[in-house]
């Protein structure tokens, strides 16, 4: 049986902000943990767009964006094979 007493610091395994990737028009996609939602911000700095994934998860906001603009750099991957795949080609 575990001994370790979970704190604010320890109870958390990802971290709040994940960089998701570019899409083809340069913008920036940042996908926060704690809100459920995406983060898109113009090649200018502004904010583009920001989407509640609650009715959805990150991976269909992945594959939408990836339908709609396409992605010039991928970081977030639904599986390990899906960013090994992404790599090799």
């Amino acid at each position: 049986m575990a001994t370790n007493t979970r704190t604010s610091e320890n109870a958390s395994v990802r971290p709040r902000w994940l960089f998701c990737g570019t899409d083809e028009t340069g913008t920036d996609h940042v996908y926060n943990t704690v809100t459920d939602s995406v983060v898109a911000v113009a090649p200018d700095g502004h904010r583009e767009h920001v989407a509640d994934l609650a009715e959805a998860s990150i991976d269909e906001w992945m594959a939408f964006v990836a339908q709609k603009r396409g992605w010039a750099d991928r970081r977030l991957f639904e599986t390990f094979g899906d960013a090994l795949a992404a790599g090799v080609s």
